[in-house]
């Protein structure tokens, strides 16, 4: 009997050792895997992080081909001057993000009325990028007015919603200078609908047939904001960040209405007007018109117009700058009729556009105004 107990014991000992020996195996393995997986995580982070500054450094360089095509519109410091006399015009500036050096020599290759623009950028992270642009002069930049949805930058749409033509068939279309990224399957359009994306799309609704599906195309060009034209010829000037909320505060709208600071707006609106604000716009409620067949609309900001709540908009909204990020955000679940132009667009919800140009007769960025157009962009790491 007990040497039967003394070999149960050992027989015990030994699985327990055995035992002993796998989970230590298994240890090691997972200790591995986890090392594996931490390796794996931290280089993904920087991999994102490096995409991140990189962008950062071409948005950046962006801006200083924006501000020349400003200088060149408005002919600050007499721009015009200089590189019709032979000599490149050549300055910098700097933003929270970096710093920017731009040249603009004239005329390029010996063609009249056209011009070459080098913006060379650098990050405060010290990354580098550098832009180059023909541009030509042209008579009507207006051809951004002309879709739902323009973004000026890579475009992503979250949620659901839809974008869809007018009674004609016409501006059911999205315009983004970078890629389009659409999250989920749910969003809507028209067999009359077309992308546009001077990258490439990630899907396309099913409506949308392939041949209204262009990739890889040229950017456009946002029209500038003339902060200063649109103060001259305002109808009516507010020194001061104003309310319009209340009962009555959108009655008889007319002109320009010209804001020196933010804007917050709700309700029904009657008259025409182009509501200019040189601050940040906010959009509370339902903004809407009340005789659709003549009421109209135009809402801008070269900071930012974010849209709240489960609204309704009749009207147009722009948000451009040339040194600033002019973003229109909508959260909620927001429907408009008219259309977003912005140079950037997010959307945290479902939106959904009837594309309407009922701003038409309103004087709009670009609308009958010269101004120069990119005709070939390329873009360089350095």
């Amino acid at each position: 009997m007990d040497r039967m107990r003394l070999g149960f014991h050992r027989r015990r000992g030994a699985t327990r050792g055995s035992v002993f020996l796998l989970a230590m195996v298994a240890l090691v393995v997972l200790l591995l895997l986890g090392t594996s997986l931490v390796q794996t995580a931290v280089h993904g982070l920087a991999w994102a992080s490096d995409d991140r500054r990189e962008m950062e450094a071409f948005t950046l360089a962006e801006a200083g081909v924006d501000m020349a095509i400003t200088k060149l519109y408005e002919d600050y410091d007499n721009i015009n001057d200089t590189i019709g006399a032979g000599s490149p015009y050549t300055d910098t500036f700097s933003l929270t993000q970096g710093t920017v050096a731009y040249t603009v020599t004239a005329p390029y290759n010996g063609i009249s009325e056209s011009c070459m623009i080098v913006s060379d950028a650098t990050t405060w992270a010290n990354r580098q990028a550098r832009i180059r642009v023909v541009a030509a002069y042209q008579a009507d930049v207006s051809r951004v007015f002309e879709g739902a949805i323009f973004s000026d930058s890579p475009l992503v749409l979250n949620g659901g919603g839809g974008i869809y033509p007018d009674e004609n068939g016409d501006g059911g279309d999205i315009y983004a200078n970078g890629d389009i990224t659409f999250n989920g399957t749910s969003f809507t359009m028209t067999p009359d609908g077309s992308i546009y994306t001077t990258d490439t799309v990630n899907w396309v609704p099913p409506e949308v047939p392939a041949t209204h599906v262009y990739q890889g195309v040229a950017p456009l060009t946002m029209p500038v904001i003339d902060i200063d034209y649109y103060e001259s010829i305002a109808t009516t000037t507010y020194n001061g960040n104003q309310n319009f909320t209340g009962a009555g505060d959108l009655d008889g709208l007319s002109g320009v209405i010209f804001v020196k600071g933010n804007v917050n707006i709700a309700g029904n609106y009657t008259g025409q007007a182009v509501i200019v604000a040189t601050g940040k716009v906010q959009i509370s409620g339902n903004v809407t018109a009340g005789n659709p067949d003549s009421d109209t609309l135009v809402i801008m900001s070269p900071k930012s117009v974010k849209i709240t709540g489960n609204v309704h908009i009749d009207g147009l909204i722009y948000a451009h700058s040339v040194v600033d990020e002019g973003a229109t955000t909508a959260s909620g679940n927001v429907e408009i009729n008219g259309a977003i132009i912005a140079d950037v667009v997010r959307t945290n919800g479902s939106i959904t556009i009837t594309y309407d140009d009922v701003w038409k007769g309103l004087p709009l960025p670009g609308v009958g105004k010269t101004q120069w157009a990119p005709i070939s962009w390329e873009e360089f790491y350095l």
